[in-house]
């Protein structure tokens, strides 16, 4: 959008109609981008309402329910997962982690398997779910297992 806006200026510029087009413009870009950062947090609530992890000395699991998210957001898991093979449903066992590191807002689990392009095999626990504190106790218990980085 600003690129677009500089444009704009650039070539209204010349013509001296700068003055009158550009405040108008600036001001309809910046109502659509607040209007689409607004509509962002449904979407990411929408996703996180639906998101469940399962975690013990065995697996590793994240499950979408992919059928109960929004329109919206069940098209943009579509997509991703046909052009990118990103996948929503993350799942691996304890034996094939690289690394787990337990931030203060997060926990991250790693596999072996790590697609840094689409961020298949890895698991981002927020700290926003319910048992929070109850999973980074397991983690720190079964620190070998998961393979906990200091």
């Amino acid at each position: 959008m600003s690129v677009v806006i500089l444009l704009l200026f650039m070539f209204t510029y010349s013509y001296g109609v700068h003055d009158i087009i550009m405040l108008p413009f600036t001001i309809m870009m910046t109502v659509i981008i607040l209007f689409i950062y607004l509509l962002s947090f449904n979407q990411i609530g929408n996703i996180a309402q639906k998101t469940t992890f399962h975690i013990s000395e065995t697996k590793v699991e994240k499950l979408v329910a992919n059928g109960e998210l929004n329109l919206a957001n069940q098209f943009v898991n579509a997509r991703n997962e046909a052009r990118y093979g990103a996948k929503t449903d993350q799942s691996f066992l304890v034996s094939e982690i690289e690394s787990t590191i337990i931030k203060p807002t997060e926990i991250i689990i790693k596999s072996y398997d790590y697609n840094f392009f689409n961020s298949n095999g890895k698991i981002i626990i927020p700290q926003e779910i319910h048992d929070f504190q109850t999973v980074k106790d397991f983690i720190t218990t079964h620190a070998a297992a998961f393979k906990l980085e200091e």
